[in-house]
C-alpha cells in the first residue's frame, strides 16, 4: 500500500494508485457494463468535433485547416472568420475559448442556410446556388451550358488527350 509514515508528518497524501484495486476490494472482479463505461467516459470525454448541416469540423485543427471541411469554407475565409474572433496563426480550435468556438459555430450554421446572398452562402445553400447556375446555362443553351451537358470541360481546357476525369462520367447527367 500507499500513504505517509506513522509518526512522521505528511506533507500531502498521495493519491491512491489505481481506482480499480478498490473497486475490486468492494465489488469483487466484475466486468464492466458497456453503460457504465460509458457514463464514465462521458464524464471525462471532450468534445472532439462537431457538425454544422452533414459536415464534421475537427477541433483539433487550427481553423484554417478544420473549417475547410465546410463546403465553400476555403483556408482564406476560414482565417479570416477566426481573425473576427481575435485568433491569428495556427491555433487549434480546441483550445479556444468556448465563447469564439460558439461564434465560429453559429457563424457557419448561418452561412449554411443563407440562400439569399450567395457571397456569404456556405454548405447546401451555395451548393443550391451553383447548381441553379448551371441549370440555368442549359436551359439558355450557351456554349458553357452544353459542355455542361456534354460532360466536357467547360473552360477551355483541351480534350485531345486530356479531360479524362470530366468524360469518365459520360455523357449523361
Amino acid at each position: 500500500g500507499g500513504g505517509g509514515g506513522g509518526g512522521a508528518r505528511v506533507l500531502c497524501e498521495m493519491p491512491a494508485l489505481s481506482s480499480r484495486r478498490e473497486r475490486v476490494r468492494k465489488e469483487g472482479l466484475i466486468a464492466l457494463t458497456a453503460d457504465y463505461v460509458r457514463q464514465r467516459s462521458e464524464k471525462l470525454a471532450v468534445e472532439t468535433q462537431f457538425r454544422v448541416q452533414n459536415y464534421t469540423v475537427p477541433l483539433h485543427r487550427p481553423a484554417e485547416f478544420s473549417l475547410s471541411a465546410v463546403y465553400g469554407f476555403g483556408r482564406q475565409r476560414a482565417k479570416r472568420l477566426a481573425a473576427e474572433v481575435g485568433l491569428h496563426g495556427a491555433y487549434p480550435l480546441n483550445r479556444m475559448r468556448e465563447s469564439q468556438r460558439s461564434y465560429i459555430r453559429r457563424a457557419l450554421a448561418a452561412a449554411c442556410v443563407n440562400y439569399d446572398d450567395p457571397a456569404q452562402a456556405a454548405g447546401a445553400a451555395l451548393q443550391k446556388e451553383v447548381s441553379l447556375n448551371i441549370k440555368r446555362l442549359k436551359e439558355i443553351r450557351c456554349y458553357r451550358g452544353i459542355r455542361h451537358e456534354l460532360r466536357l470541360p467547360s473552360r477551355g481546357q483541351r480534350t485531345k488527350g486530356n479531360a479524362r476525369t470530366r468524360r469518365r462520367m459520360g455523357p449523361l447527367n
